[in-house]
């Protein structure tokens, strides 16, 4: 089975990124293909810009301390390709990631060489995976946009919901935010109900007419919603008051203030499920569930006072400076950063240096195709800032001088700019321990 999965691994790995057509296409031939697995599941579909897969990830616990089997499709993974598949919190054995991946390449085999992208065969095999093991519910992250996203092609999901919303992939999304939120708007499916995150921005009018024209229940959470009573640094206690909660307290086991307004979307999105009938939640279960999720890769404390962020655009970036000074209280602040190519990393580096929140930065750069070389990181902060400024060019000899700085100031360590650069460092890091 070792053997077996490796080379699936190798195989997806090699797939193209990007093919000719949308993904939503290519889906829908798979999903015929292979008997239409989706048909056979109540799926829960996220999109967003930001916090989509923090938001799965509190809908997942949910459901799961209420009693329900859960499955969860997520991207991308941080050590393992396994974990983009979860059943019931806990990545798929190999066996079933082998099986499934058997299946989901015999359909690229019928319709030919190059039929299916990369992001597609994880979907398929994801979906196959569920269905066989009978899960209550999964819960689906899209991968690019939604309109034309691969995981579109589900017709009968039993609610959407939609994340923050952020000007991202502007040359494939659109290059405002009314543009961008229309594509994330595309999940919308007629009669069935949205959660969304209300922002005061263009993004409201765009997915209330789309709601309004599908004839879908559409209930915004807003920041009048929620009200943040404490942050120690490590827990945050919150209270939510909306048609559903009645000023309820809710903690959550996290210092980034960001992860209030995804726990308050989840715990909204569960009620109203409620409301249709599809679940029966109590009370204690739901304080207990989001109190016990920690989203890797999310402001998580990988090592004492090292914490890894996968703030990938200039608004997970703002997100991630207003939680430092709740973290880090008074001690002296390094940042690691590194980031692809296709990102906005001018700007994300600029709020970074102009912020006034970090005392010195280490830069490095990652691995694979869409990696942005440690030269231009570095001339860009040396642009921007006149702290001390880092550079090396692996990403593991910088995890290791940033420990080092920060082991020398007492200070704390803040490693951010791309999940890529998270998944290696997390990797590095227990490996090293």
């Amino acid at each position: 089975t070792e053997k077996q999965y490796n080379e699936a691994v190798a195989y997806i790995d090699a797939a193209s990124q990007f093919l000719p057509g949308t993904g939503i296409s290519r889906a829908e031939k798979m999903l015929e293909l292979l008997g239409h697995p989706e048909s056979g599941l109540k799926i829960i579909h996220v999109a967003g810009s930001n916090g989509k897969g923090s938001v799965c990830a509190y809908m997942e616990r949910i459901l799961m301390e209420n009693g329900y089997t859960t499955g969860m499709f997520v991207s991308p993974h941080l050590k393992e390709e396994r974990e983009r598949i979860q059943v019931n919190g806990e990545p798929v054995c190999k066996e079933d990631f082998v099986r499934a991946f058997s299946e989901v390449k015999a359909v690229q085999d019928r319709l030919g060489k190059d039929s299916l992208a990369y992001f597609d065969f994880y979907f398929g095999m994801a979906l196959l995976i569920f269905l066989r093991r009978k899960v209550d519910f999964c819960i689906i992250e899209t991968g690019l946009g939604g309109r034309l996203d691969a995981t579109n092609a589900v017709r009968n999901p039993l609610i959407s919901i939609i994340a923050t919303i952020s000007l991202e992939h502007t040359a494939v999304l659109g290059d405002t935010i009314e543009k961008i939120a229309s594509e994330k708007a595309g999940i919308i499916k007629p009669g069935v109900p949205v959660v969304f995150l209300k922002r005061d921005d263009q993004s409201f009018g765009v997915i209330s007419g789309v709601a309004e024209n599908n004839g879908s229940e559409a209930f915004g959470v807003s920041q009048e919603d929620y009200a943040v009573i404490k942050n120690c640094g490590k827990r945050i206690d919150f209270s939510l008051s909306n048609g559903y909660y009645k000023n309820d307290c809710f903690s959550i086991s996290t210092g980034a203030v960001y992860q209030v307004q995804n726990c308050a979307l989840a715990l909204t999105a569960a009620a109203v499920m409620e409301k249709q009938g599809y679940i029966r939640l109590s009370e204690e279960p739901a304080h207990a569930a989001v109190s016990a999720v920690c989203w890797q890769g999310r402001m998580e404390e990988i090592l004492p006072f090292v914490y890894v962020d996968g703030a990938h655009n200039p608004e997970g970036i703002d997100a991630l400076i207003k939680s430092v000074p709740f973290i880090a209280g008074n001690r002296r602040r390094i940042l690691m950063f590194s980031a692809v190519n296709d990102k906005d990393y001018d700007k994300m580096i600029k709020r970074l240096c102009e912020c006034g929140e970090f005392d010195e930065f280490v830069v490095t750069q990652i691995e694979g195709r869409r990696k942005l070389g440690d030269t231009q990181i570095y001339k860009i902060f040396d642009k921007y800032t006149g702290q001390p400024v880092t550079d090396y060019k692996d990403v593991c000899k910088a995890f290791d001088g940033a420990c080092e700085l920060r082991r020398k100031s007492d200070g704390v360590l803040f490693c951010t700019g791309s999940l890529y650069l998270v998944g290696e460092i997390k990797k590095y890091a227990e490996n090293r321990q």
